[in-house]
């Protein structure tokens, strides 16, 4: 009896944590999809005041046009009423000198991390598959927000007595920084 109990109990607590864990990786994926159709009103709703963004963050000039792709949550991490989110991003990449773009230093190192996840020469398009982080927090209104970009005034504003421990976070799951 008290096994049966406690499986319950058990799929109970996974259950609660995936459905938190696709609530988030839905957040970010709207979050992304808005900054491909250009509505950065839409995002910087989602996003904390600190974390607004003025410009999209994606290339787009008459070589190299972006596109950010499917979220993947990885793993979050708790902070207290907040948390750390680890996730993978796509960013699709239409270049038309695709040949000469994949004889480049970047690519070189990229493909070297395991970054590039495929390429179409037919059709010009690299796709990249970025490891990222941010940041879910809890707003006083009771809502969540994210940081997208952690930025030094971000982090202090939201973690003003956790800073050590964010940082300790960031450090341990991204050593040598997040591109």
């Amino acid at each position: 009896m008290y096994r049966i109990i406690i499986l319950f109990l058990f799929i109970g607590a996974l259950s609660s944590c995936s459905r938190n864990k696709g609530k988030t990786q839905g957040d970010l994926q709207r979050i992304y999809l808005a900054i491909n159709e250009g509505q950065l009103d839409k995002v910087n709703d989602m996003l904390v005041p600190e974390n607004k963004l003025s410009a999209s963050p994606l290339e787009s000039d008459g070589y190299t046009k972006e596109l950010y792709g499917q979220v993947h949550v990885l793993e979050s991490i708790s902070i207290g009423d907040d948390e750390m989110v680890i996730y993978k991003l796509e960013k699709h990449e239409r270049n038309r000198g695709v040949i000469r773009r994949m004889g480049t230093e970047d690519f070189k190192e990229r493909q070297e991390a395991g970054e590039v996840k495929s390429v179409n020469e037919d059709s010009g398009v690299i796709v990249y598959s970025e490891r990222q982080m941010a940041f879910r927090v809890k707003m006083a209104d009771g809502e969540y927000r994210y940081i997208i970009d952690p930025t030094d005034k971000a982090l202090n504003v939201h973690f003003p007595k956790k800073r050590k421990e964010v940082e300790q976070l960031i450090e341990k799951y991204f050593p040598g920084g997040v591109k």
